[in-house]
């Protein structure tokens, strides 16, 4: 793991390079999904562990920039979509942000579109990487991170206090894990989107969000599993609601 972070410690500057892009990205692009698709997300940096989970045409953006850990086909209507449902969230939190691609971008991306993002929380057991680091040095608005579980007291108190208008979940990826998380926010959360729901690798997640989406009447759900078919088999997926 400490290999890992010095190598992330020589990338930093794709934390600013990733903000610039997004500023300069014409308005009309955000509602591009091929665009987004074929061209931006790809160039932001795709990561590249469990190579034998991707597709081997993007093969040029593994080890690169952000190391973005989405299939851009997902990740571009997911992107698509906030552009549409997102643009009144104020406060955003992102329960397992790992390297923190995501949550950099989905950050970025929502002051793009326009919401009025006052704060943002990652949390995740990890030490927070070069990039989370980064990013909280340079935002144009607070970030915090909380180096701990989503189960710890510290956590459930900060979240309950919080109470934040969009959570990303991305964290135990147990079926008791991911409902706990979800369980977490569903009273509050105007925008709840899990991560993983179309995965033969995350079982758990996967039925909890086939189960989720037909239970939570108070939601309206929306999912993006696009698989590629040069990968032997379903991976990732993005499944969001948004409270009615």
């Amino acid at each position: 793991m400490q290999e890992k972070y010095q190598h992330y410690e020589t990338l930093v500057g794709e934390v600013e390079n990733t903000i610039a892009k997004i500023r300069a990205l014409p308005i009309s692009k955000c509602y591009d999904t091929q665009y987004l698709e074929l061209e931006f997300i790809p160039s932001l940096g795709l990561n590249n562990e469990f190579l034998e989970q991707q597709p081997a045409e993007l093969s040029p953006y593994f080890g690169k920039g952000l190391h973005l850990w989405q299939y851009p086909s997902q990740l571009a209507r997911y992107l698509v979509w906030l552009a549409h449902n997102a643009r009144e969230i104020r406060t955003f939190t992102e329960i397992g942000c790992r390297w923190g691609g995501t949550f950099i971008l989905v950050n970025e991306w929502l002051k793009k579109i326009g919401a009025p993002l006052e704060f943002s929380l990652a949390v995740d057991p990890i030490e927070p990487t070069p990039f989370v680091k980064k990013y909280i040095e340079i935002s144009s608005t607070p970030v915090h991170y909380i180096k701990n579980f989503s189960t710890s007291p510290e956590v459930i108190d900060y979240i309950s206090m919080l109470k934040p208008d969009m959570v990303f979940i991305d964290g135990d990826h147990s079926l008791q894990g991911v409902m706990f998380d979800h369980l977490l926010v569903r009273k509050t959360a105007k925008i709840i989107v899990h991560h993983d729901v179309a995965s033969q690798a995350c079982p758990g997640t996967s039925v909890f969000w086939s189960y989720v989406k037909q239970a939570e009447s108070d939601f309206f759900a929306s999912e993006f599993t696009q698989q590629y078919p040069s990968v032997n088999g379903n991976f990732l997926g993005i499944g969001a609601l948004k409270r009615l």
